[in-house]
């Protein structure tokens, strides 16, 4: 039997934590909210100010996958982790999250958890898959 949670499983259970975490992180912001904030008994609210954006972060090689699709190049660590015996079980990122293929279903599980902000970061050899010169448009694309 296959113990590995569904991705969406996964995502609530980040969600979940990420704001267990952020109660330690909780009071120093209480501390900063306005006066008008206060209860009627003078304690603050259990609230985040105004705007207060929870967000969700990827990094490109742990998440993209698609290692070779599209005209993408090479990275150090597609180089890397393609050298048998440099990552334990011969690992890479070939296939990684697939977020590449399946990027407007991960987006929709950064929502669903109510993240309201986004930070990722795309491969350098998606863009330019020599480094340098004309832009990938695929690449770009994406």
């Amino acid at each position: 039997m296959n113990s590995w949670a569904t991705r969406r499983q996964f995502s609530n259970f980040a969600g979940s934590a990420a704001l267990f975490a952020s109660t330690s992180a909780h009071s120093a912001v209480a501390q900063t909210i306005s006066a008008e904030t206060k209860a009627a008994d003078g304690s603050h609210a259990r609230t985040f100010p105004k705007g207060f954006y929870w967000g969700a972060a990827t990094s490109a090689y742990q998440i993209e996958g698609a290692w070779n699709e599209d005209g993408k190049g090479a990275s150090v660590w597609d180089t890397y982790t393609h050298q048998p015996g440099n990552i334990k079980n011969n690992d890479n990122g070939d296939v990684a999250n697939d977020h590449y293929h399946r990027y407007k279903e991960d987006v929709a599980l950064i929502k669903d958890i109510g993240a309201n902000a986004y930070r990722f970061s795309i491969a350098w050899p998606r863009i330019f898959p020599k480094g340098t010169g004309k832009p990938n448009r695929k690449g770009l694309g994406f």
